[in-house]
């Protein structure tokens, strides 16, 4: 026991079951600390998760002793991370278990000692087995750690270039898709490599340099860990006000002092040090929006929110007063800004479309459809479809979307050749060119008479009929056969704009077996990474929210008027809840582009046992700039029989 010679918090007795009374007559920390030293004397220092433990001891030697503790140690919670991967995790508690050892009292110095030195012998036998018998042999042996399992830290990226854009959203896919453990992370190395046209900031206390000043690492450690980061960070005193609370640091002194560090280490090693405020919401009455959503997943302190609103400049300039008017002007403005000059103006999306690429498409495109309006109406073609097809072909050809008729049509081919019934809808009813490649059904010229002996044909013009269904039954003149009645009346403008510039929203309804195989045939078209399905972003919906307040509220005992109610729900509606994956949506890259120049990559939800690759931004975000193709699944029974009669009249109509 330790007389610490202040009195022990409530929360530190509730946990260790330490009280004042223990430890009245006990020696102070400075004698102790002695003793301490004297009894380990040149030996090594064995502990279990020992960063946390030995930070303590760094900084009693430090502030009691006025040296620091050179030891060397061994941690064998990483050592267990490397010997027992097949545990679910590796506190003191389940090794205990494991290796069924009595831990005694847990979270009193002594029991938790002797537990750690039964576990250490028994790791210490398996490393020997490996033939492993040194410091160099086991540093080699924890290179093979887990990175599943390696603790995580904290860094600020920002982007000053289109090199570095590109290297964020490579980092953001390998963080999703390769190293993802709980939550997307990036290991060092990697940040190293992708580093180009990035500055990185030491971030808030979750950061490494936050941490390790806080677990009493000396000068040296911490001048070799700043020198990392582009710029050091330091926050307002209530960011981590919640130290004080967990009695992580004795008050706001302490959190002035760990400020004014990072301060000095930053004017040692000539690295800018950023006053930044780690904003979650805009204003300061925002933060019940936050306590509810928190308090709603569970959150025990959602009640106690820091103050991270977006202060202003004499608000930050007033919370950095004791650094001194100079220092503060300068981590508050000068340096700010300083970073903020290096950062170019770039869209982090392009703004013109990239649709694939496939040789010939343009010519493709255009005979299919005069061969096949020829084979309807004759030649030459009627002035009305002359003007049509020539008008279309124009805005399609000139807006380089005929790759996208042309997918379109391979893909509604290559299921009908399969024997998979093909609906269309969108704005391909609209296009003329769209029904003379076989991409859809619909007719969108005026009604009119057809005749499929001659190819004769009457366009009806002055409004007497909707569409050609209504027209009545008519024999052709010139061969004596039943003419077809056709035609919707859908002018071209209608989906596609009075310029034909907007881009050709087509859906492929396939039947929900076929619909995995067409997937795979765009991949086979396009190559497997230049197909992406649509990435979707949920929200919390107002009818969920009212279930976040309602429970944080009733559980409060707190009543409030509806209007009130209805402004609680509106501020916590409408926020990040998951992701997921357009029913049907592929977006295609094309094959001289990288996906990183649009959009990072991800799996849905975050499921790391799904096979299927998303892309990170919402397609409604990147529509513009991606081809999107919707190749949608349907098993409704009264469809599949209105698709089954629609084809078989097709099959009857087609010649040939």
């Amino acid at each position: 026991m330790v007389n610490p010679g202040r009195e022990i918090p409530h929360e530190v007795t509730k946990l260790t079951g330490i009280n004042n009374e223990m430890v009245k007559d006990a020696p102070a920390p400075q004698k102790a600390l002695a003793k301490l030293k004297e009894f380990v004397g040149e030996a090594l220092i064995v502990a279990h998760n020992a960063a946390f433990d030995f930070g303590f001891l760094k900084t009693g030697f430090r502030d009691n002793l006025q040296q620091e503790a050179n030891y060397q140690v061994i941690d064998t919670l990483g050592v267990a991370r490397v010997l027992l991967p097949q545990l679910k995790n590796h506190k003191l508690n389940t090794l205990t278990k494991e290796f069924k050892i009595d831990i005694g009292n847990h979270h009193r110095a002594v029991d938790d000692a002797a537990a750690t030195g039964k576990i250490w012998q028994i790791l210490l036998n398996k490393i020997t087995e490996r033939g492993i018998h040194d410091l160099e042999g086991l540093s080699v042996l924890g290179k093979g750690a887990s990175q599943e399992k390696l603790r995580s830290r904290h860094v600020t990226l920002l982007v000053k270039d289109e090199i570095g854009l590109k290297n964020l959203y490579g980092l953001i896919t390998l963080s999703h898709l390769k190293y993802y453990y709980r939550q997307p992370r990036i290991p060092r190395q990697e940040l190293i490599g992708h580093r180009e046209g990035l500055l990185i900031g030491s971030a808030c206390e979750g950061g490494e340099l936050y941490q390790a000043l806080l677990n009493g690492a000396s000068q040296e450690e911490l001048e070799n860990i700043a020198a990392f980061y582009d710029y050091l960070e330091i926050q307002p005193l209530g960011n981590n006000e919640f130290l004080v609370r967990n009695h992580q640091v004795q008050g706001f002194d302490d959190l002035r002092q760990l400020n004014q560090r990072i301060v000095m280490l930053g004017s040692k090693l000539n690295i800018p040090v950023v006053a930044t405020g780690d904003v979650h919401f805009l204003n300061p009455e925002d933060e019940v929006y936050r306590r509810i959503l928190m308090a709603g997943k569970g959150f025990d302190d959602a009640d106690n929110q820091a103050p991270l609103y977006f202060k202003t400049t004499v608000e930050m300039l007033e919370e950095f007063s004791y650094l001194g008017e100079e220092t503060a002007l300068e981590v508050v403005v000068k340096n700010p800004r300083m970073i903020a000059e290096q950062v170019k103006f770039m869209k982090p999306i392009p703004d013109q479309l990239h649709p694939p690429y496939i040789e010939g498409a343009e010519e493709q495109i255009t005979d299919m459809t005069l061969d096949r309006a020829h084979e309807l109406y004759g030649k030459p073609l009627p002035e009305i479809v002359q003007k049509r097809v020539d008008k279309e072909l124009k805005s399609i050809i000139g807006n380089k979307f005929a790759v996208l008729y042309l997918i379109a049509h391979k893909l509604v081919k290559k299921s009908m050749d399969d024997g998979y019934l093909v609906g269309s809808r969108g704005s391909v009813g609209s296009s003329l060119v769209a029904t003379l490649t076989g991409i859809t059904e619909v007719n969108p010229l005026p009604p009119h008479y057809r005749c499929k002996g001659c190819r004769g044909s009457e366009f009806i013009n002055d409004g007497s009929a909707g569409c050609g269904a209504d027209l009545p039954d008519k024999i052709c003149p010139n061969c004596g056969q039943p003419y077809e009645k056709d035609g919707h009346d859908i002018p071209f403008e209608v989906f596609l704009g009075f310029e034909g510039d907007k881009v050709p929203d087509i859906d492929l309804n396939f039947s929900g077996d076929y619909q995995p195989r067409a997937h795979k045939y765009t991949e086979e078209l396009f190559g497997k990474d230049n197909v992406y399905r649509a990435g979707t972003i949920g929200t919390i919906a107002e009818k969920t929210a009212f279930g976040f307040v309602k429970n944080y509220l009733d559980e409060r005992n707190q009543k409030k008027r509806n209007a009130e109610l209805k402004r609680l729900v509106l501020g916590c509606a409408g926020v990040k809840r998951t992701t997921g994956q357009h029913p049907g949506g592929i977006m295609v890259v094309p094959r001289d582009a990288d996906v990183h120049m649009f959009t990072p990559v991800q799996r849905p939800a975050d499921d790391v046992k799904s096979d299927t690759r998303t892309t990170h931004f919402d397609y409604h975000s990147i529509h513009d700039s991606l081809v999107k193709l919707d190749i949608l699944g349907h098993d409704d029974p009264t469809v599949i029989r209105m698709l089954e009669d629609l084809t078989a009249e097709r099959q009857r109509d087609t010649p040939g």
